[in-house]
């Protein structure tokens, strides 16, 4: 989410992290402390850019919704 609104460094990802709402870090998962930059910047570099690539394509929708159907009048 954080780098969606244009972070684009770890430094500013772990700022974004630490100004959330505890109840929102908690929601997301990352408990009631935010993370240190390097926590996240060694769990970002883990990451299989590939295989985050499939599981999100996989989670979008493959094109755009369908055209309402005309309401039975």
């Amino acid at each position: 989410m954080t780098v969606l609104a244009g972070a684009r460094t770890y430094v500013a990802i772990a700022e974004w992290a630490h100004d959330l709402p505890v109840s929102v870090r908690v929601r997301l998962g990352m408990g009631r402390r935010a993370p240190s930059e390097s926590t996240l910047r060694r769990i970002l570099q883990a990451v299989d850019a590939d295989a985050l690539d499939r599981v999100v394509s996989s989670w979008l929708p493959s094109g755009p919704p369908p055209p309402p159907s005309p309401l039975n009048r």
